[in-house]
């Protein structure tokens, strides 16, 4: 079977990656995009062009907003007008299966056709790959998709490349970081959606102990300004740069505990390879799609910065780092168990008829 990834993103991330080298031990050949193109219907003339090249049996759309891009010009509005049609006219001739990485694009909020165009492909497809079960319901209680058609798909263990995580002195030491003092790590691509400024306010306004350090490429100079003027120089180290697996490796070897703040989101890779590492996770309740295998002592839920995030980030810091105690969740996030669920439902998608 050969399957189209679209968009191919793995210069973002390493998940496509991870996810088509293990589908070659289910017989399943992953394909890219070759070429590209922004006028008209992007997607549908990608497909005819694809089904001439190289013809693929299904399509797996992993984030359908690269088909409607920001780009603040006076075509926003069409790019995301034409998205419903694109997407039919694409896969008129061939079944697709969308991933639910969100329920709708980062950073977008209020726009027009927001959730339109991610019903579309949703309603679509297949079928649905959901990474757990509060986004598989969040799914369904929006759009009308029969049960059948979502699939639990675990994220897959994230921290494959990296190796075991380094002894905490020697990669403190490499960071030029104090050995004794406890370190709280934000790590990530740094956008807006994040929340990395409420964490920033709070280190600024609270006061803790803790080093606070935010390590990551900023969406733009603007943005990283932005940070830099929120970080109190005594509490705060930046690290604002891209993070290759060498140095996501030292942070994570040095780090005590790391925490996320995502506005809204269904599944974090961040917080997917700092629970592989065992560091423990701090991250708000209300992220309850974000599947951690929890109840788990790694992982340490608050309410708000105001009510509950001194306490959660005390006991966080009393628990310290166990890449042992993590192993139960690298064996259910596996690659090789990723992909052979993800296989199953490729096929079944291929066999099924175009709706149920």
């Amino acid at each position: 079977m050969k399957v189209l990834f679209a968009p191919d993103w793995r210069a973002g991330g390493p998940y496509q990656q991870f996810l088509a080298d293990a589908l070659r031990k289910e017989d399943v050949e992953v394909l890219f995009f070759r070429h590209y193109y922004k006028r008209v219907f992007p997607l549908a003339r990608l497909m005819k062009v694809q089904q001439r090249e190289q013809p693929c049996d299904l399509l797996h759309l992993h984030w359908p907003e690269a088909y409607y891009p920001q780009q603040g010009d006076r075509f926003d509005w069409f790019r995301l007008a034409r998205f419903s049609t694109d997407l039919a006219l694409a896969t008129r001739r061939c079944p697709l299966v969308l991933t639910a990485h969100n329920l709708k694009a980062h950073n977008r909020d209020g726009e027009p056709f927001e959730l339109h165009n991610m019903g579309a492909a949703m309603c679509r497809a297949r079928r649905v790959f959901a990474h757990s079960a509060p986004a598989a319901a969040a799914i369904r209680a929006r759009f009308p998709i029969a049960a059948e058609r979502v699939c639990l798909i675990p994220f897959g263990d994230q921290a494959v490349t990296l190796g075991l995580p380094l002894p905490q002195a020697a990669a403190r030491e490499e960071l030029g970081l104090p050995a004794e003092r406890k370190v709280c790590l934000f790590f990530g691509a740094l956008q807006p959606y994040k929340g990395v400024e409420e964490v920033l306010s709070y280190w600024r306004e609270a006061h803790p102990e803790t080093l606070l350090v935010v390590a990551g490429e900023p969406m733009n100079p603007e943005y990283g300004r932005t940070i830099a003027a929120l970080a109190d120089a005594d509490r705060v180290r930046l690290d604002l740069q891209w993070l290759d697996d060498a140095r996501l490796r030292l942070w994570l070897s040095a780090a005590d505990a790391v925490v996320f703040n995502y506005r809204s989101i269904f599944t974090s890779g961040a917080a997917c390879l700092a629970r592989s590492y065992g560091v423990p996770v701090l991250l708000p309740t209300r992220l309850d799609t974000v599947e951690l295998q929890e109840p788990s002592p790694l992982v340490f839920r608050f309410a708000s910065f105001a009510a509950d995030f001194a306490t959660q980030l005390a006991r966080a810091l009393a628990t310290g780092p166990d890449y042992a105690g993590a192993h139960r969740w690298r064996d259910s996030t596996t690659w090789e168990k990723v992909a052979a669920a993800t296989a199953v439902a490729y096929r079944e998608s291929v066999e099924a008829p175009s709706k149920s």
